[in-house]
């Protein structure tokens, strides 16, 4: 307990003196690990929305800082619970550094914003692009509706190019915008998004689909993160401490750990229950960990040795087009070191002997491999764990 507390404060110490970067997800976590008031949680959870809220508006980046500064000042500076409750509580207000006045429950609900022309064109290839996303992801567990969600993705693609085409014009960019909206397709996709959530905590909170469905939408969403914070607590306590992070240059398949088994030495020994197990295995830590905020991947570090972290991911071994058929997503795992701040990968074409390298492998990836074995849900089967540590 002392051990988790010292590491809290050294994350919101680090915060304050800027040499991690802000994460309000993580900063949620560390203060539900050092307290237990959930008024706190309240006040601190209102906040960081509005904080999303400011990152989100441009112009709005002096503000963010200062609402950033002052809340990471209050929790690296410690004391008592009920102290650090009142001064959280006195932010509702805020001064800028040229004296403008700023009040903070401005910016909870926002207003419905009116665009221009070029910016309503930004703004909707931005949710094209959100939903290219999340369509990839659906597919990814969803193949049974793969047709339904190819079709949209093919609905949007073509959206996209006429965005880009001065010659259309935006009223009827918005027409067609309406129109995709009102299709069978798009609805598969709103029901979707909906039924995953709820999938979700069926699988890793527990729920029975009799609660699931008395659930409204914003019970759905509290109750997601309440447990993603226990689970991150779970987590830690296991020896792997999830983080956010951009890490999009890293996101490719894996030489070796990936679920097509292309490396046939690697492999040799693994029968089928251990392919099974390995790709079943990531596609569960994703889906827990990643998927449920919007990526295909989810990120880790060993609170052990901090220099050593793995990523677990679902990758596409070729960008889809509008002409393919079912999207295949190929599920990876990749063990990094970090040297000198960069992140280093462990790769055949950085270890040429294959025994050396074979050994790397196993070695970075292990020590993940025990931790998650204490964590519900996540467990690692009993194959691919005893095929590792049988070659180790």
């Amino acid at each position: 307990m002392i051990a988790a507390q010292s590491a809290s404060l050294a994350f919101f110490r680090d915060l304050q003196r800027q040499q991690v970067d802000f994460d309000g997800e993580r900063f949620l976590t560390e203060v539900d690990a050092l307290f237990q008031s959930p008024d706190l949680l309240t006040e601190v959870r209102w906040r960081l929305e509005v904080l999303y809220e400011l990152s989100d508006q441009r112009g709005m980046e002096a503000e963010f800082e200062v609402l950033r500064d002052r809340l990471t000042q209050i929790f690296a500076g410690g004391g008592e619970e009920s102290a650090i409750l009142e001064r959280v509580r006195g932010i509702t207000r805020i001064e800028t550094q040229d004296g403008r006045p700023v009040d903070l429950r401005h910016f909870l609900k926002s207003q419905r914003r009116i665009y221009n022309e070029s910016e309503y064109r930004e703004a909707l290839r931005k949710k094209i692009a959100n939903t290219q996303m999340h369509v990839l992801n659906l597919s990814a567990y969803y193949p049974d509706e793969e047709v339904a969600l190819r079709h949209l993705r093919k609905l949007m693609e073509g959206l996209a190019v006429k965005i880009l085409d001065p010659a259309v014009r935006t009223r009827s960019v918005k027409t067609i915008e309406d129109n995709i909206r009102g299709m069978p397709s798009f609805r598969t996709y709103e029901r979707l998004k909906d039924r995953f959530l709820r999938d979700w905590l069926g699988r890793f909170a527990g729920i029975s689909n009799q609660q699931l469905a008395k659930l409204g939408p914003d019970e759905v969403q509290r109750l997601i993160l309440e447990h993603q914070r226990h689970q991150t607590t779970q987590l830690v306590k296991a020896g792997v401490r999830p983080l956010q992070a951009d890490i999009s240059e890293h996101l490719g398949v894996h030489d070796t750990l990936e679920g097509e088994f292309t490396d046939e030495a690697f492999w040799a020994k693994a029968n089928v229950a251990v392919r099974r197990g390995f790709a079943e295995w990531i596609l569960r830590v994703v889906q827990a960990v990643g998927m449920v905020d919007g990526h295909r991947y989810a990120f880790f570090q060993s609170e052990a040795d901090p220099n050593c972290h793995l990523l677990c991911g679902l990758g596409l071994a070729r960008l889809p087009t509008p002409e393919d058929g079912p999207i295949r997503m190929v599920p990876y795992i990749k063990p990094f070191t970090r040297k000198a701040g960069y992140l280093l990968e462990v790769r055949r074409r950085h270890l040429g002997d294959p025994t050396t390298y074979y050994a790397e492998l196993r070695h970075y990836t292990l020590p993940f491999m025990f931790g998650f074995d204490h964590v519900p849900a996540l467990e690692v089967p009993k194959s691919l764990r005893e095929f590792f540590n049988s070659q180790y």
